[in-house]
């Protein structure tokens, strides 16, 4: 299996996390990663965190976002999924860089939805077109995830 590295970064372009995961598969334009949370317990809407939580990481090279699905550590369970609004990613040398613009979408199990973090995207200084594409890049996951509100599975989501 061949490790990959991630980087995020924030809209500015400074690196502001850097892990490793596995690639799990790879397509013209998605690739799918299998990492690990490495963080201390990270408290987000009604879900926490915790170190080991199973994250399939799902880019996209053409699209403004990635979603990740996060797994329990102990028994494997579907917690949600984590959906960043970001530029589209480079991918190179087994390197994956994205520029993330703060904006994200949790979604559960049962198809709730929440918005996260609109606040800190609407304060960032971003021109018309690149706000645009990053509203359109909600608007197109919030759909994604209602039209397919039973699945449970991210592959089943995206194919």
């Amino acid at each position: 299996m061949n490790t990959i590295k991630i980087i995020k970064q924030d809209y500015f372009g400074r690196n502001i996390w850097e892990y490793s995961g596995n690639l799990l598969e790879s397509y013209e334009n998605r690739i799918v990663i299998e990492a690990y949370f490495d963080r201390a317990d990270t408290p987000v809407d009604k879900i926490t965190l915790q170190p080991g939580d199973k994250f399939i990481e799902t880019y996209f090279l053409d699209r403004w976002f990635n979603i990740y699905e996060i797994q329990d550590p102990l028994d494997g369970t579907l917690k949600a999924w984590y959906c960043n609004i970001s530029f589209p990613p480079e991918f190179v040398d087994n390197t994956l860089v994205y520029r993330d613009l703060e904006l994200d979408l949790l979604v559960y199990p049962d198809g709730t939805q929440k918005v996260l973090d609109l606040d800190e995207f609407n304060d960032l200084p971003l021109d018309p077109q690149v706000r645009r594409s990053a509203l359109q890049a909600l608007n197109e996951l919030q759909g994604l995830f209602s039209s397919k509100s039973n699945e449970t599975s991210l592959s089943n989501l995206v194919n």
